[in-house]
């Protein structure tokens, strides 16, 4: 198995197991990157909220991304425990706009056993999941996951005083971000939404002295004014075509089957869904996010949107064309008691 790493993996980490499931069932784990009484290891008192039974802030915080790690648990069909590493830094945040978290595979894979197109990226936790084996070094996780810890301080310079919302019940009250979607939603670009491509050159990412390689999510991009496929583009067109809304558009075929769940026309071209292209390049939202002109609102747009809370819609779909393993298609399932 030959791959290619981009985010340097953490050693030294608490391991919690999560989900109940069969006792040897495959699951994921969430391995805490925060420092003692910090992030998800906060010792502040809580009082339980919206159906998380946690009484410490960090408890709490666990039990979210317990939750969310669970619903895609019940989507994919996993052969191997995945170990999400996750921590509550401070982010960017200012008072309109802020970074509520962010996400990524550790490790993009090559070649491996099983492997749904030869010479193709695939993040590792996708990799190890259709191989069977995990490929990874003891200390090291398949995803890196982090949600911004201003958030919980209320400040005004922070999203105008906005705060997490910890229930999971889908009913955050004013003056709160519900942190259980955003937590599906990096979680997702974490297990492959998303593109290893240089979007600011458009070339293919691969290790230093190679021309790349393709990966899953990039072969089924295409764009509709140029009338090509990514795979088919030289690397300049790839980083125009990365800008051109709004004519990039996904066309994998069970995403197509599935996109009439989408009744706004704005968000197809050429009948099928855009992927969010702005004029201006936004590194880490542009190509790896669904257009924001979806209606209803999709997980996976570049930003949360409201009523946007605990289906996954299109994102299995998306996962299905790029080979992931899935145990069934979700389609805006309620999973909590409203």
């Amino acid at each position: 198995m030959r791959s290619v790493s981009w985010i340097s993996a953490v050693a030294a980490a608490i391991v919690l197991a999560l989900g109940a499931g069969q006792a040897q069932a495959a699951q994921f784990e969430l391995v805490i990157l925060d420092d003692a009484n910090e992030g998800l290891n906060d010792p502040e008192s809580r009082s339980p909220v919206g159906g998380n039974s946690g009484t410490t802030l960090g408890e709490q915080r666990q039990i979210v991304l317990e939750a969310a790690a669970e619903a895609w648990a019940e989507v994919l069909d996993l052969s191997v425990d995945l170990l999400i590493g996750a921590s509550f830094p401070e982010l960017d945040c200012e008072e309109t706009s802020g970074i509520l978290g962010s996400a990524g595979p550790a490790a993009a894979v090559i070649n491996f056993s099983g492997a749904p197109q030869a010479d193709t990226l695939y993040t590792i936790a996708q990799a190890n999941t259709i191989t069977g084996q995990s490929s990874l070094d003891q200390g090291e996780v398949h995803i890196f996951t982090q949600y911004n810890a201003q958030l919980d301080e209320g400040s005004s310079g922070c999203l105008g005083g906005n705060t997490w919302y910890y229930g999971l019940d889908g009913n955050p009250p004013g003056g709160t971000i519900a942190l259980f979607p955003v937590v599906l939603h990096e979680l997702a670009h974490g297990l492959g939404f998303l593109t290893f491509v240089d979007l600011e050159t458009g070339a293919l990412a691969g290790p230093a002295g190679s021309d790349g390689f393709e990966d899953a999510y990039m072969q089924f991009l295409r764009d509709t004014e140029e009338d090509l496929d990514w795979t088919d583009m030289s690397d300049a067109l790839r980083a125009e075509s990365a800008t051109n809304d709004p004519h990039v558009v996904w066309t994998g075929p069970i995403v197509d089957e599935q996109s009439s769940i989408v009744t706004s026309s704005d968000a197809f071209s050429d009948d099928r869904i855009r992927m969010h292209a702005p004029e201006e390049l936004r590194l880490g939202s542009s190509i790896s996010h669904w257009t924001p002109d979806a209606h209803p609102p999709l997980l996976m747009e570049p930003s949360l949107q409201a009523g946007v809370f605990n289906q996954l819609d299109l994102t299995p779909a998306l996962f299905e064309d790029i080979g992931w393993p899935m145990s069934g298609g979700v389609i805006f399932r309620d999973r909590f008691e409203q």
